[in-house]
């Protein structure tokens, strides 16, 4: 029986991951292990300090999520957040906005690598929303601030402009000191990503469901003349399903004209997560919608599959973007022998290495799909 306390095996795997600049959750464990730490005690730490912001996956594309089994919290690689969100003080729980939100500083949805976002509250409406919060000083010195903060505010400029069902809506946004922020739907529920990590892979009809969701959500970006140039289970929200996050977005330089500024991204810059990039963005190209349909394809591949399209190191960018260029995943149905041969097809269809032997825009994916 384990005998140590929790606070003790916090402080201690703390430690670890910070003086070794991250480490495997199995060697951090077996090293617990011999001053008598039990697994589950361990894995209760890990979610403690994930859930405090402490520490996160090494892979963006497994992230330590609650309820997360054991087996695959030893799989993953555990690093300190550069700049971990704090615990409000008592009575410090709750911060009003000057445009009318409450933000629930105890209660944390969600965090990328400079934004946290948080429960908040619309006080006039008495709604729910999730409000994504940039502070200015957890900028690196390393990122072009300028490119950035630009992007950051014009992601809900863009959501703004895309009324879809399948799209988070955003409802405010604004500036106060050295921080930057915008109010968006709450959706309950949780994202694609954390139900793949949670059940393995989806029911062949559910993913059917979210392929046309998503589809017809990239189709009426597309038709905008925006990119998405990020689709991954991590952005696809359960509750809709709705897509999310489009701070990477490209828009047309005629919008970019009438106020909403087209961001440029810095030269020999990949856009995207490694497991999900076209090959063509991999091979530093800009892409079109067709690029966008590689992603949605490689994301569907994820979730029907319960694996990625390859099984790679998730901090060798190099080989997941060289294996996007010129390695082919393996087969769907060898890996899901009850997957309609048809809804595979058109998976593998929006994985080809050409663009042009893709669907050649979301209209037409969304015909093959058919009713």
């Amino acid at each position: 029986m384990c005998r140590v306390e929790p606070a003790s095996i916090e402080k201690q795997l703390l430690s670890s991951i910070r003086s070794q600049v991250g480490v495997q959750a199995m060697a951090a464990f077996q090293s617990l292990q011999e001053n008598g730490v039990c697994l589950a005690h361990f894995c209760a730490g890990v979610q403690a300090l994930a859930a405090h912001g402490l520490i996160r996956s090494s892979d963006p594309s497994h992230p330590l999520v609650p309820g997360l089994a054991p087996a695959r919290i030893l799989e993953l690689g555990l690093d300190a957040e550069s700049n971990p969100i704090r615990s409000p003080a008592p009575g410090k729980e709750v911060r009003v906005l000057s445009q009318g939100f409450k933000v629930f500083l105890d209660q944390v949805l969600g965090r990328g690598s400079f934004g946290v976002v948080y429960r908040g509250e619309q006080v006039r409406l008495k709604r729910s929303v999730a409000i994504k919060i940039l502070r200015l000083n957890a900028l690196p010195p390393d990122v072009p601030g300028e490119w950035f903060l630009e992007r950051f505010r014009r992601e809900p400029w863009i959501i703004a402009g895309l009324n879809h069902p399948h799209i988070v809506q955003v409802i405010d946004c604004g500036e106060e000191e050295d921080e930057l922020w915008y109010a968006m739907e709450y959706l309950p529920g949780g994202t694609l990503m954390e139900r793949i990590r949670r059940e393995g892979r989806l029911p062949p009809a559910e993913v059917r469901t979210y392929l046309r969701a998503m589809a017809e959500a990239l189709d009426a970006a597309s038709r905008h003349g925006v990119l998405h140039r990020d689709v991954k289970p991590g952005n696809v929200f359960n509750s809709g399903p709705k897509l999310a996050d489009f701070g990477l977005a490209k828009i047309p330089p005629a919008r970019g004209e009438h106020g909403i500024p087209g961001a440029m991204t810095p030269k020999a810059a990949i856009v995207g997560s490694p497991p999900y990039v076209a090959p063509e963005r991999a091979n530093f190209q800009s892409g079109d919608a067709r690029s966008d349909v590689y992603s949605l394809g490689a994301t569907m591949y994820h979730a029907a599959s319960g694996k990625n399209l390859f099984d790679l190191d998730p901090h060798n960018r190099a080989e997941w973007y060289r294996s996007h260029l010129s390695k082919e995943p393996e087969p769907l149905l060898n890996r899901v022998p009850d997957l309609p041969k048809e809804l595979a097809a058109i998976i593998h269809r929006c994985l080809a290495k050409n663009p042009n032997d893709r669907f050649r825009s979301f209209e037409s994916l969304l015909d093959h799909l058919g009713k």
